[in-house]
């Protein structure tokens, strides 16, 4: 069986010049064999003061190759503690309370929209099967991208991270929302300032909102210490979910990884497998089989 450390070994570099800036990704392409017509993607987005491999690594979005899809993980532009961070509209990096002079040249929202335009030239790409994925900062890129260009995403997961930038008018594609109880650096709660105000379930109820769901939702117990909040539509689809995890820090749940885990800093938690409830969401809003 691949590895994770393996698959991310045979990602192909890339370069892309947005805006006078070399922007790099990379690019793991299906598996031989598996796409039995235009792919799917996924693009995988890192947090704040880490990279592209560090994010395949822990989030194992790269074994979709296996089931057919490409997957992209594309790098900030901000040097940050050691690794890279995304530029976000008019919100501060974590730890400094201004906004840099740099970030006001980056739009990475529109960065995303330029790779996804670059990708489908690459590849032989399913339009209605573009997915984004991201943890804490990623997660937050992810929200504005929804609201930008989320006619042309078939939905969105947000681990540790999800904002509702938009009004009720903008759009709103599924989203899988995953957020640990004990998150200090993104609380769940909401905290004062600009960069991490709303408290995390008001954002998830306006996208609800904004997807046409019922505003209360379905509320289960999958696991002990995990909780599923789903908004149903007018069809019965629960398009727009929350799953919270009371003993979970800022970390991705489930991933053996040290530095997406939380396991280096004692905030990571094994009560929920985020990476493969991702799968499954891409795989249930994307039109394909479901995933293990």
């Amino acid at each position: 069986m691949t590895t994770r450390a393996e698959t991310v070994r045979r990602a192909e570099r890339h370069e892309l010049t947005f805006r006078g800036r070399r922007r790099r990704f990379l690019l793991l392409r299906p598996e031989p064999g598996t796409a039995t017509g235009p792919a799917p993607l996924v693009v995988d987005l890192h947090p704040s003061a880490l990279g592209p491999a560090a994010q395949l690594r822990g989030s194992g979005l790269g074994e979709l190759t296996a089931r057919g899809y490409a997957v992209a993980a594309p790098q900030g532009a901000l040097p940050y503690l050691g690794g890279w961070a995304w530029s976000l509209p008019g919100v501060p990096l974590a730890g400094e309370d201004r906004i840099r002079d740099e970030a006001a040249d980056i739009d990475d929202v529109a960065f995303l929209g330029a790779l996804l335009d670059t990708l489908g030239g690459m590849l032989g790409l399913d339009p209605a099967r573009r997915h984004l994925a991201g943890f804490s900062g990623g997660a937050r890129l992810a929200s504005h991208a929804a609201v930008a260009f989320g006619d042309r995403l078939a939905s969105v997961a947000c681990v540790g991270g999800v904002r509702r930038p938009g009004g009720p008018d903008d759009t709103a594609p599924p989203l899988l929302a995953v957020h640990g109880l004990r998150d200090g650096t993104n609380p769940y709660r909401g905290a004062a300032g600009p960069r991490w105000d709303e408290a995390v379930p008001a954002a998830v109820a306006r996208w609800a909102a904004a997807a046409g769901c019922a505003a209360e939702p379905v509320r289960t117990e999958p696991a002990p210490g995990v909780t599923e909040f789903r908004h149903r539509d007018a069809a019965g689809r629960e398009p727009v979910r929350l799953v919270t995890v009371a003993p979970l820090g800022h970390a991705w749940p489930g991933t053996s990884d040290p530095l997406l885990g939380g396991h280096l800093s004692g905030t990571g938690s094994d009560a929920y497998d985020a990476s493969a409830a991702v799968r499954r969401f891409f795989e249930e809003f994307g039109g394909g089989p479901a995933a293990p």
